[in-house]
């Protein structure tokens, strides 16, 4: 009898021994691999595909393209991505502010536009952005969501928040933002019933 339970003990053992060897290999292989995925040359910035340039010549490229073409809206917006990707948000601004005028239309322009906004806290300003998409497009998933966040987060207004996160879930149905939604929407309904009190 003890000599089974022995047995079944190091059994044990070493399925904990080759479990734990085989996630530590899996985690040391993962990110390796990733390695040798990237390209060279390739520093992220949008665009940012030719090889031994600096992000700061990759940018400089992308402002002289706009300057030649100053209605060329693709150019403008890899222009403004590459701003707002070094942080040069008041740039950023500007250059999707010019798309806008040239295509009122440009939902991505708007959207971006929208998000910058966000996380500089001028609200107000994204607010303008989304409404318009969402006048357009009432069934813009992204819009309903970041909407909501603006909101609910930004002007502390759960309740209205609340409702454009509840479209957002009824117009995408499952994935992680929607169950990421959910909780938020909890959490703001705690928040509203403090407030009651």
């Amino acid at each position: 009898m003890y000599i089974n339970k022995a047995i079944k003990k190091n059994k044990f053992k070493r399925f904990v021994f080759i479990t734990i060897t085989v996630l530590i290999a899996i985690g040391l292989v993962i990110p390796l691999a990733g390695l040798f995925q990237k390209q060279p040359g390739n520093s992220g910035l949008p665009g940012g595909g030719q090889t031994g340039q600096t992000v700061q010549e990759q940018l400089a490229g992308l402002e002289s393209k706009a300057k030649e073409n100053p209605n060329d809206t693709a150019v403008l917006m890899e222009l403004g991505e590459a701003y707002h990707y070094l942080g040069k948000l008041d740039q950023a601004i500007k250059t999707y502010e010019r798309v806008l005028a040239l295509n009122p239309n440009n939902v991505k322009a708007r959207y971006d536009l929208a998000t910058i906004y966000y996380y500089s806290s001028k609200y107000d300003q994204a607010i303008v952005q989304l409404e318009e998409i969402i006048k357009n497009d009432p069934g813009d998933e992204e819009a309903h969501l970041l909407y909501g966040y603006v909101l609910g987060a930004g002007k502390k207004d759960y309740a209205a928040g609340i409702q454009e996160l509840e479209k957002f879930i009824a117009l995408a149905k499952q994935g992680p933002d929607v169950e990421h939604a959910r909780q938020v929407i909890e959490d703001w309904k705690k928040l509203l019933a403090e407030q009651k009190q």
